[in-house]
């Protein structure tokens, strides 16, 4: 289950950001409540005018060695030069090693982009991720911030 679920994660990843050539790609980090650091991964692609499709893959690096989040949603946008507030919604997978459990991932999540010149923009983001794992369902707010180039 947990191979499956990660190979099609990345294959999710390989065509959005290879096959339909992506808008944007960067990479963030972020920190939850309880101390856990998470290195992203994200690729955006436009689908309409104030709307993109992201992809996100977020590795842990301590606390839960070995969490992998990948997720998939839509982000609404709308730009007021230099700054562009962006909400969105995703769903996919929180993948760990044992004796963690691999569960489905909801989140919400919003911020502010910023672009101090093009093609480069900084984010920062908030995102409540809603995880369910065989025990029920747990919850929690990461904090983001990272670096986007734009296509």
């Amino acid at each position: 289950m947990t191979r499956r679920v990660l190979l099609t994660g990345l294959l999710l990843l390989g065509v959005l950001g290879g096959q339909v050539l992506a808008t944007s790609v960067g990479v963030g980090a972020g920190f939850d409540p309880t101390g856990i650091v998470i290195i992203s991964a994200i690729t955006e692609l436009p689908v309409l005018e104030f709307l993109d499709l992201r992809a996100e893959v977020g590795f842990a690096t301590d606390e839960i060695a070995g969490l992998m989040m990948v997720t998939l949603g839509g982000l609404g946008h709308y730009a007021f030069p230099p700054i562009e507030p962006f909400a969105g919604l995703g769903v996919g997978a929180a993948l760990t090693p044992p004796p963690f459990s691999t569960g489905f991932v909801v989140e919400g999540y919003g911020g502010l982009r910023v672009v101090p010149f093009d093609p480069i923009f900084l984010f920062v983001q908030a995102r409540l991720v809603a995880r369910y794992i065989q025990t029920g369902w747990t919850i929690g707010p990461i904090y983001e911030a990272g670096l986007q180039v734009r296509f």
